[in-house]
């Protein structure tokens, strides 16, 4: 019998190695028992010294599930993080609400809400989020909830609209200095850039002066929020005279915008 056993000493082990994990795998429910028993003390000592190994030995017997649960937290993160961006985007379009009215733009003019999802600044345009679907038609007014002027819309489509910035060199509209009254046209310069034009020679312009819209052409209602004169330009010889413009609207920092629908 030693002879045998010496000479298949491997098949032997390989019987032994077997057995054994034939035993663990029908009594695997009693090894953890019994394992986990073992480890309990050590844990004890570890959780209350609120070290992180107090999961080892635990974890070991539960790593063939490891994957699957981080697999399951990234989801669960993911989804939270997805909340979270909804419910930022909820509070500003309530913070943009609340400070149109607090103005009482309701009350002069039928607005639509819609974001900005996309910018071209190259071409002074700017995409929003509502379209045809949503009652938009071209030439109406876009504006900020401050009652800013930022353009008007160019073409519709079904869920999105295109909107051509005041600054853009086809751009043109009638405004007015709000403490003189005196006229003139805003024109597009192009690169979020606008300019006075066609300004009487005999007004007196001064920097900062405030510039609002005019309702002359019927495009845009009158009192819209322009921008401030930042510098004159005036000569003997030109019949009119012009105005370097800083415009009130910021595009770097504009999410929400209100289509004006009526008014």
């Amino acid at each position: 019998m030693r002879k045998f056993l010496e000479k298949n000493s491997f098949f032997v082990w390989v019987v032994v190695i077997i057995l054994v994990l034939v035993g663990m795998n029908i009594f695997q429910k009693e090894v953890k028992s019994f394992f986990y028993s073992f480890s309990a003390p050590i844990q004890n000592v570890f959780w209350k010294g609120g070290d992180s190994t107090s999961n080892f030995f635990w974890g070991i017997l539960t790593s063939g599930d490891l994957k699957e649960r981080v697999d399951e937290l990234e989801k669960r993160n993911q989804a939270l993080f997805s909340q979270i961006i909804s419910l930022k985007e909820i509070e500003d379009e309530n913070q943009t609400l609340r400070t149109a009215l607090g103005l009482g733009l309701e009350n002069d003019y039928s607005l639509t809400l819609a974001k900005i999802i996309g910018k071209d600044i190259s071409q002074d345009y700017i995409l929003i989020n509502k379209g045809g679907e949503d009652g938009i038609l071209e030439n109406m007014p876009v504006i900020t909830e401050e009652k800013v002027l930022v353009g008007r819309i160019v073409e519709v489509y079904d869920k999105f609209s295109k909107v051509m910035l005041i600054s853009s060199t086809k751009s043109s509209l009638d405004a007015k200095i709000i403490s003189s009254s005196a006229s003139g046209v805003i024109k597009g310069l192009g690169n979020l850039k606008i300019y006075f034009d066609l300004l009487p020679r005999e007004e007196v312009i001064n920097n900062e002066d405030i510039i609002i819209t005019d309702s002359i052409s019927g495009i845009f209602p009158e009192n819209l929020l322009i921008g401030k004169v930042k510098k004159v330009i005036k000569n003997d010889v030109e019949s009119f005279q012009q105005a370097e413009v800083e415009s009130t609207f910021n595009l770097s920092s504009a999410e929400n915008l209100f289509v004006i629908t009526e008014f």
